[in-house]
């Protein structure tokens, strides 16, 4: 019987052997063979279940240099460096399964089109690896200078900021340097609108709205619904009789600009312009299918409440005011409707639940609270 030391030691040369004898057979699963193609030097790298890599290169000594480096990775059972995924695929690439999928879910997948067509004009032909924060920055600097509002421009790098965190995530795709985007400056936002609409530009408004021969019915009571429920344009034209509830005073939007679906409740106002409405044959409440169509008629409806109150103001001998009226979107009347909330004495959960906000911060950019009414509150 052998010494316990003896045992031992046979026992470490034994599984020494063990270990030599599997790296070698490691390394003859791995072999590279360089080739001359052309004017270059093609060194390709093969091993038994995992795919061949190859690559050319203008001098042999950077071929044989290369395979070497492969085959210690392929020892080190590093598959991202060895696959290199991202240095093999463009983004024009990547966008086509990007656009073809995920996109094609999204509420807003005509606009995320939209906007990564601009990122394949500039980035297209580029592999996913040779994307710099850099690049994108210029990128976002062409897109100002062009004229895009810079929140729009923002969603121009969170369209491309989401095309790589899909190539990371649903293609694994590794990038060596992460998501370019992530390192880069957004650009600064404007300063948040505060027009409010007056209790006269209003009653000009409504005035102006009024149907008429010639004029597109229904102007008045969406300028009403947008005061009175602080509902977006595309949710007042998408609304449908079958999910207004007149009795419980309340509409249901199925889809909106965050991707959910809530329920406004209506206000007295609300309920009444409802009600002075006709019923459609095809179940929507208006009868305008595009918020450009929308727009124009708004537009008309402005410039005709603005020449009556010149009007008026002539008949009186007084001078109108330069302000009267002017720079006043219809999304203005969104604000007007969120900070109408507040003043009526609503908590913020309360405001959110009607305008749809997901973050303090967005609600607070759409409040505008006069200090008149504060003071009134403050006794």
């Amino acid at each position: 019987m052998q010494p316990a030391p003896l045992l031992a030691f046979e026992a470490f040369y034994a599984g020494f052997g063990t270990l030599q004898g599997q790296r070698a057979k490691a390394e003859r699963c791995c072999m590279a063979s360089i080739l001359q193609r052309g004017d270059g030097w093609q060194a390709k790298v093969r091993r038994k279940g995992a795919p061949t890599i190859s690559r050319t290169f203008d001098l042999k000594a950077d071929a044989e240099a290369w395979s070497r480096e492969i085959e210690r990775e392929h020892q080190r059972g590093n598959v991202a460096a060895l696959r290199n995924d991202a240095g093999r695929i463009t983004i024009a690439e990547v966008m086509d399964a990007y656009v073809a999928g995920p996109v094609q879910a999204m509420r807003t997948a005509k606009d995320a089109a939209q906007r990564l067509s601009r990122a394949r004009e500039k980035f297209g032909l580029l592999f996913l690896a040779n994307v710099r924060g850099i690049d994108v920055g210029k990128w976002r600097d062409e897109l100002l200078r062009s004229g895009l509002s810079p929140q729009t421009v923002i969603h121009h790098l969170n369209a491309l900021s989401a095309l790589f965190t899909f190539a990371q995530q649903d293609l694994s795709i590794d990038l060596p340097s992460g998501n370019p985007c992530r390192a880069v400056r957004k650009p600064s936002l404007p300063k948040a609108r505060d027009r409010r609409v007056t209790e006269d530009e209003l009653r000009y408004l409504l005035a102006a709205a009024q149907p008429a021969q010639g004029r597109t019915p229904g102007m008045r009571e969406c300028v009403v619904l947008a005061v009175e429920s602080s509902m977006r344009m595309g949710e007042l034209l998408g609304l449908e009789w079958n999910r207004i509830d007149l009795q419980r005073r309340t509409a249901h939007l199925p889809r909106t600009k965050n991707g959910e679906s809530r329920t406004v409740a209506l206000s007295s106002a609300a309920v009444q312009a409802l009600q002075g409405l006709p019923r459609r044959i095809d179940g929507r409440v208006f009868g305008w299918r595009a918020s450009g169509t929308l727009h124009q008629v708004w537009l008309r409806t402005l410039a005709r409440a603005r020449k009556q109150y010149e009007a008026d103001c002539a008949a009186q001998g007084a001078r109108p005011d330069p302000a009267f009226l002017t720079d006043l979107r219809f999304h203005d009347l969104r604000h007007e409707a969120t900070s109408r909330l507040f003043e009526k004495g609503l908590g913020i959960m309360e405001v959110a639940s009607m305008t749809g906000h997901k973050s303090l911060s967005m609600l607070k950019r759409y409040t505008h609270i006069e200090a008149e009414k504060l003071a009134q509150k403050l006794g």
